[in-house]
This record gives C-alpha cells, structure tokens and sequence, in this order.
C-alpha cells in the first residue's frame, strides 16, 4: 500500500497522556491497515514548549524515531535530548515522556506495537 503524504489522515490532539499544548498527528496507516501489527503508526510534529505527559507502555511497547529537531525525552527515568536519527523504546511496563525544549517544531515517528 503506497500512501502519498497529502492523502494522510490529520489531526490535532491537545494535552496528549496529560501532556503541555497542541501537537499534530498524521496517521501513516490505520491498524486495519497494517494488517492489524500496530496500534499507532503515526508521525508526530511538537511545537516548542508543549509535550507528550508521562505514561507507561505494557503490554504494548512503543518507538519513538526522532525525524526533526530536538526532543527532550524521559525514558524509564533517563533524560536526553534526541535529534534526528536518535530512536527511543519503551515496553515491559516502563514509561516515557516527551517536551520540545527547542525554539522550533519537532517531529519524530510513533509506532506503538501490540
């Protein structure tokens, strides 16, 4: 299945998993379409100052492939800052959490996993 970038489901979610302000998220394929393998397959683009709160993944795990920018991310207890090419995952019960300490957007893709 070939999804051109313009043909993406878009929106805007507010205070994702408690986080800070507004972030957009374009759905590159829904979990039908991807033969039911993921719960979110998504890229995610974070405006300076908000975030994504806190939460925790079990039994799902989740990757987070920074694709723009810089992101502050706390995983299982350990804070850095990402940037394009750096990749997070979080599962087994352990948590993480996001904010764009930047002064631009950011992006990065969200696979969470079954």
């Amino acid at each position: 299945m070939i999804r051109l970038k313009n043909e993406r489901p878009t929106q805007t979610i507010t205070a994702l998993r408690g986080g800070i302000g507004d972030l957009t998220r374009e759905d590159l394929f829904s979990t039908d379409e991807a033969c039911g393998k993921t719960n979110v397959l998504a890229v995610l683009t974070i405006p300076p100052g908000n975030s994504i709160g806190e939460h925790a993944h079990g039994p799902d795990a989740e990757l987070y492939y920074i694709l723009t920018g810089t992101l502050r991310v706390t995983d299982n207890g350990v804070t850095k800052d990402l940037t394009p090419g750096d990749a997070v995952f979080t599962g087994g019960g352990t948590s993480h959490s996001v904010v764009n300490a930047s002064s631009e957007d950011a992006s990065l893709l969200a696979v969470i996993m079954k």
